[in-house]
């Protein structure tokens, strides 16, 4: 089995568990009394209490945001199965050779994930006075194009 592939794809498994809880936690923006992310708001306090947005209400650079986050996500789960499937088939029949498609599919995954966070950026850099409290989510979610962009590279040209 090829070290760089498994690398690749060991890379990339830790940036979709960072690209996953970066997306799905609320804390993109976060100060002392709330927290908001790309799905709902949470107030904090004694008792934690969510809502999620109306649809209506979002603006065109949030719905930016999780277009590119939902298809990144759904583009590194393919991706990573593609991988494993041809790490796996690629022991047992040397024809299969999918390397190239799961690092692409991966790395693209990264790319739309940087986006969400560049676009969540802009908007906010743009439309707010003073400094802008961003939380984990929005760093956890900026940090995983390192692991997927570059485990989609290893998988790609291993």
């Amino acid at each position: 089995m090829n070290n760089r592939l498994v690398g690749g794809l060991a890379s990339s498994g830790i940036g979709l568990l960072l690209y996953i809880v970066g997306i799905a936690t609320t804390a993109w923006l976060s100060n002392a009394g709330a927290e908001s992310g790309l799905w709902q708001t949470c107030t904090k306090g004694a008792i934690r209490i969510c809502a999620s947005y109306d649809i209506d209400s979002l603006n065109g650079a949030y719905h930016a945001c999780r277009f590119f986050a939902v298809v990144g996500a759904l583009l590194l789960v393919v991706g990573i199965l593609a991988g494993v499937v041809h790490a796996v088939k690629h022991s047992l029949f040397t024809r299969v050779n999918k390397k190239r498609t799961a690092g692409g599919l991966i790395a693209v995954a990264g790319v739309c994930g940087l986006i969400c966070a560049a676009t969540f950026t802009g908007y906010y850099e743009n439309n707010s006075v003073g400094s802008v409290p961003y939380g984990y989510s929005f760093y956890l979610t900026w940090i995983q194009g390192l692991f997927t962009i570059g485990g989609g590279v290893a998988c790609f040209i291993a």
